[in-house]
């Protein structure tokens, strides 16, 4: 047993029984780590169930136990204070968004500091974004590519090209199986490979335009990433953003 200060960010919370939470963590040095967490009555309980919302950077100490499938949580200390994500509708339907996803696709245990930090710098200019909401999940979907390591080549594109998502490219060829972008779609997926955090509010979507990409963007995604397909929360979002 050896006690180890462990710092993540909330992916996940589901009740084990009536007395525990399941809490998973996305950390920086361990990867994915579900927790037992008590969940208690009283004012102490709803200060420590409210550092533990999606999204939530935290610190605690754990004994860790190599014998042990669920960690038993710690005291839970906040390593970022979040001053709007859960105040701001449009925000927490993102941070939603955003956690399922992550829980999704950090399966494994392994550690990755570069989505870490990209992941805690996202959420952080979420946290004090004011305008561009709308585009905001597309931006962290398109950015996350790079770090999944399936960004589209694009190099070659062409107007007029179609894009294979099984392979990652455009093509001209729009029958070689079903998994292929249209010419439209191929030519929004190209002009959003250039989405940034300070222009993303200039491009303008439709409420239907939005779902529509990102459809594409988690069916391109699952198409290399199983586990990411029937996500719940996009309905939220289109509920939103129509």
């Amino acid at each position: 047993m050896a006690i180890e200060k462990i710092r993540g960010i909330v992916i996940d919370v589901i009740k084990h029984n009536d007395r525990h939470n399941v809490v998973t963590l996305f950390t920086r040095d361990r990867g994915r780590i579900a927790f037992l967490s008590p969940v208690g009555s009283g004012k102490s309980a709803r200060m420590r169930n409210a550092r533990l919302l999606p999204l939530s950077v935290i610190e605690t100490d754990v004994n860790m136990r190599q014998n042990r499938e669920l960690q038993l949580l710690g005291a839970v200390t906040p390593y970022e204070i979040w001053r709007d994500l859960y105040f701001n509708p449009v925000k927490s339907s993102i941070v939603l968004f955003i956690s399922e996803f992550l829980n999704r696709y950090f399966r494994d245990a392994s550690p990755d500091p570069t989505a870490w930090e990209f992941i805690i710098a996202a959420v952080r200019a979420l946290d004090n974004m004011q305008k561009g909401l709308a585009n905001f999940h597309i931006w962290f979907l398109i950015r996350f590519l790079d770090i999944a390591g399936i960004a589209p080549d694009l190099s070659g594109y062409e107007k007029g090209d179609s894009f294979d998502m099984r392979a990652g490219i455009p093509v001209v060829d729009t029958a070689l199986h079903r998994d292929i972008l249209t010419p439209e779609e191929t030519r929004l997926l190209a002009l959003l490979s250039r989405i940034t955090l300070t222009n993303m509010r200039h491009y303008r979507f439709t409420g239907a335009d939005r779902r529509r990409l990102l459809d594409r963007l988690l069916r391109y995604y699952s198409i290399h990433f199983p586990g990411l397909s029937s996500l719940k929360s996009p309905d939220l979002l289109s509920e939103v953003f129509s």
